[in-house]
């Protein structure tokens, strides 16, 4: 199954109780990519670097926490275990050129030793995204 993934915002909707996620993160790279899965049929996934990998429904809580490289591999193995549980078997990873945001960096790093250890083939679109 192909599934359309991009990573977390920093800006998010505080709340006492957990929100779905599509509607916790506050970003129009987030809304766009949504839109786009949802228009061509496609499964959307998030890359939080809290939980991993969130479905765009799943119910999660408000947390403050940016993906560091320290933590990439630790993190890279929660999400190729999420990754293989919901059949994945390829990823459209839409990110921020890394010139223009160096702290994606992590997050592409852990998508792609995920996918590369699952043998899931993974292509990234990179744009400018203001969130």
């Amino acid at each position: 199954m192909l599934a359309y993934c991009t990573y977390c915002s920093a800006e998010k909707l505080h709340s006492e109780k957990e929100l779905p996620a599509i509607d916790l993160y506050k970003s129009k790279r987030i809304s766009d990519v949504y839109n786009s899965a949802k228009r061509d049929g496609q499964q959307f996934l998030i890359l939080s670097g809290k939980y991993g990998i969130v479905d765009a429904n799943q119910p999660i809580a408000y947390y403050d926490h940016l993906l560091i490289a320290e933590e990439v591999e630790e993190h890279t193995e929660l999400v190729a275990e999420q990754l293989s549980a919901i059949g994945i078997s390829g990823i459209v990873f839409f990110m921020s050129s890394l010139k223009h945001d160096a702290l994606v960096k992590p997050y592409l790093d852990c998508i792609s030793r995920a996918c590369e250890k699952l043998e899931v083939s993974l292509v990234c679109k990179e744009g400018v995204y203001q969130d």
